[in-house]
């Protein structure tokens, strides 16, 4: 199970119930009890009881029991689906940024310091506000961390400087292709926003005006664009990995629960 000092469950295995038997360890480093740190130990053990682990059948009644499906087909079906979902995300993703990064780099000359500050502030109070949401505040964090504000802004400097890059590069998409969102683009952004923040849509209405959401619509449909004008080359894996990847795996001789 893991539950205890590295090498006492290893010296278990084999015993039968009624064995009385010493187990000798040696406590990690980094124990807990600074004073038992690196020392060797040896425990009296009478082994009393041994319990085994019964894993229910993986039927439909599983199925019913784990899930708001009838039966095992269904439920394997929506694992499958939600599995290829979770690697779709995790592609699109990764064409994004590379696309992003693409991006980024390709921008030439001076960009005023004054935008970077604007938006360095912005991740700093979106990095306070997920805090709020879990009960902490900024000065907190940082007290923990071992950090002061100069230095938290500084770490954001790099994410900052990318992000408005990308920001000036995707307004001039929409500005050359006349990027228009309409009100029911709007509408729909206003629903979306207010169900991932658990709140009525009035409420978003009321914290975001119309225009300024209209802008980063534009944007983000300037994203779409850019996704869907991309010519992705895929790659070829290089032989070592191929061959890793048929080599299999050592056969093991023992195995232990854990």
């Amino acid at each position: 199970s893991g539950q205890f000092i590295p090498g006492f469950e290893d010296q278990i295995i084999g015993k039968n119930i009624g064995d009385e038997f010493d187990v000798n360890v040696t406590f990690p480093e980094e124990y807990g009890a600074k004073e038992l740190a690196g020392k060797e130990a040896v425990f009296k053990v009478k082994l009393h009881e041994i319990k085994v682990k019964e894993l229910p059948a993986v039927d439909d009644e599983f199925a019913k029991d784990v899930s708001e499906f009838d039966t095992l087909k269904e439920l394997k079906a929506d694992l499958k689906k939600k599995a290829l979902d979770r690697k779709k995300k995790a592609a699109d993703e990764a064409v994004e940024n590379a696309l992003v990064q693409q991006i980024v780099d390709s921008i030439k000359g001076d960009i005023p310091e004054a935008m970077f500050e604007n938006r360095l502030e912005q991740c700093v109070e979106d990095f306070a506000y997920r805090l709020q949401s879990q009960g902490l505040n900024l000065e907190t964090y940082l007290k923990y961390t071992n950090s002061n504000i100069d230095e938290f802004k500084k770490s954001f400097r790099p994410q900052a400087e990318s992000q408005v890059k990308f920001r000036l590069a995707l307004e001039k998409i929409v500005e050359l292709e006349n990027i228009t969102p309409d009100e029911k683009d709007v509408e729909a952004e206003y629903e979306k926003l207010a169900k991932d923040y658990g709140v009525e849509a009035d409420k978003v209405k009321n914290a975001i005006p119309a225009e300024e959401l209209k802008k980063d619509i534009a944007v983000n449909k300037a994203i779409d664009l850019v996704k869907e004008s991309a010519v992705i080359t895929e790659v070829e894996p290089k032989a070592e990995e191929k061959t890793a990847a048929k080599k299999p795996a050592a056969k093991k001789t023992a195995k232990k629960n854990g």
